[in-house]
């Protein structure tokens, strides 16, 4: 690591707002088709579906890898301390607080290491990458996304280890994004970023008019507070808007039996899962067990049980 020098001012780089920018708006999309599919207002199942959630991952890494391009552009006039230390407790202090307020919403889904969580973790241990040589880090990136893939185990199941990353079963959480495999992702950033940083000055004179780069640019430079405040304004809006227009039963009952079906198959066949699902869904709508979890108190077990009960027998 060199010695240190006094930094110089770096001009900041709009196609890198521009980048963020659509990434943040990429996630707002996500996070309000995610609630409307939970509030049973649409009918896809945005959680378990495979091409939201391949859209959910490409807007997470395209985040991180922005955050390695970030953090070599930053430090190419000497890292500015303060700077980076100011901006490292933001985004510290921002997942704290996704924490606490998921806690305070669902204790069982709260969000424990999510994507600020692994910003933090990520832009201190990418440090010593960003002046080593961009082979090694480019082999420790891949690396890293490779390591869940072999090195899975048992003992990371241990819920003190799972912001590791390789657990076999994914932890309860509403945003995971684990140390494994996504810190490869963002030093994947920092070798492109080495990369990048060679046509600085040209990229530097990219400068977008339009309306709408410029909208892009503004929400990539305040991309935090937007993934801060949109979440619970899209809970509110969706909130009173339910209680103005509840949900059909028709779009519930198709997503429910959707979710139960997938998760039915496999022990019977796919016709014989669709009309359980059907009948459990018709026996527990409308009644406290729908929305039961296992802390079911013995009554409600007894109910539980005798529905289950009822519609696994073959009906005459």
């Amino acid at each position: 690591m060199p010695a240190a020098a006094a930094p110089r001012a770096v001009p900041r780089i709009a196609a890198i707002d521009l980048a963020r920018g659509i990434a943040i708006v990429a996630m707002v999309v996500y996070h309000t088709c995610f609630d409307l599919s939970a509030d049973g207002l649409i009918a896809a199942d945005v959680e378990s579906d495979l091409p939201w959630k391949i859209y959910a991952r490409l807007t997470a890494g395209t985040f991180l890898v922005l955050v390695g391009i970030a953090l070599v552009l930053a430090s190419r006039g000497g890292i500015d301390w303060r700077r980076y230390l100011r901006r490292l407790a933001f985004i510290a202090a921002g997942a704290a607080l996704v924490t606490v307020a998921t806690v305070w919403f669902d204790r069982s889904t709260f969000v424990f290491f999510g994507i600020l969580h692994e910003i933090a973790v990520a832009s201190v241990l990418a440090l010593p990458f960003l002046w080593a040589p961009v082979w090694l880090t480019a082999i420790v990136a891949a690396a890293i996304v490779a390591a869940p893939w072999f090195l899975a185990a048992p003992i990371f199941d241990q819920p003190w280890l799972w912001w590791v990353g390789l657990s076999p079963e994914p932890p309860p959480t509403v945003d995971y994004v684990p140390l494994l495999p996504w810190f490869g992702i963002v030093l994947a950033g920092v070798a492109a970023g080495r990369v990048v940083v060679r046509h600085a000055d040209a990229l530097a004179r990219f400068r977008p008019t339009d309306a709408v780069s410029n909208l892009l640019m503004l929400a990539g430079r305040w991309s935090l507070a937007i993934y801060l405040i949109h979440q619970p304004l899209i809970v509110g809006a969706l909130y009173v808007f339910t209680l103005l227009h509840p949900p059909g039963v028709g779009v519930i009952r198709e997503r429910w039996v959707g979710q139960c079906t997938t998760a039915c198959v496999g022990d019977r066949d796919a016709p014989a899962c669709t009309a359980l699902c059907g009948c459990l869904f018709d026996g527990l709508y409308g009644t406290d067990l729908f929305r039961a979890g296992a802390d079911m108190t013995d009554e409600q077990q007894t109910r539980w049980d005798a529905i289950v009960d009822r519609c696994r027998t073959p009906q005459p």
